[in-house]
């Protein structure tokens, strides 16, 4: 369960005033920068990326980006602390439904916060309106 979440940086940027009536949906992108385990909670390190682009083509104009990072703290049990630990440590991976939670928490806040970054931009704000969900591939091919 999600017991503390941090927001430690906020930049925002705008390359092309001159295009923004021409601004698409940002394209968004949630990364897992590492784990760690403090006081016997996991700690996700985190950043959330919208960029900005005048098209949907590969080679569109870059317009701008809002890029937010911090820390997720978990708590778990012993025992789930140290098989997440484990599998990040194989594969860089969460369990499905611990990803599933970590996600849909970042979409949340990050669009929230976003928001108010694009605002202040002119940008579109970078919202999820819907949940993510995750296909469990290691358990399709063990099947």
């Amino acid at each position: 369960m999600i017991t503390g979440f941090t927001i430690s940086t906020v930049e925002g940027k705008l390359d092309a005033p001159d295009a923004l009536q021409k601004q698409r949906f940002p394209r968004l992108n949630i990364n897992l920068d590492s784990l760690s385990v403090k006081e016997g909670k996991l700690n996700v390190a985190y950043t959330f990326v919208a960029e900005y682009f005048d098209g949907d083509a590969k080679d569109s104009k870059n317009l701008g980006h809002i890029k937010l990072g911090g820390n997720i703290e978990i708590e778990e049990s012993k025992e789930v602390v140290g098989a997440v630990t484990k599998k990040w440590n194989e594969s860089h991976r969460l369990p499905v439904q611990l990803a599933e939670e970590v996600i849909n928490g970042l979409n949340f806040r990050c669009s929230a916060t976003g928001t108010l970054v694009a605002y202040s931009l002119g940008l579109i704000p970078p919202l999820v309106i819907s949940t993510t969900k995750i296909r469990d591939e290691d358990a399709k091919s063990s099947k």
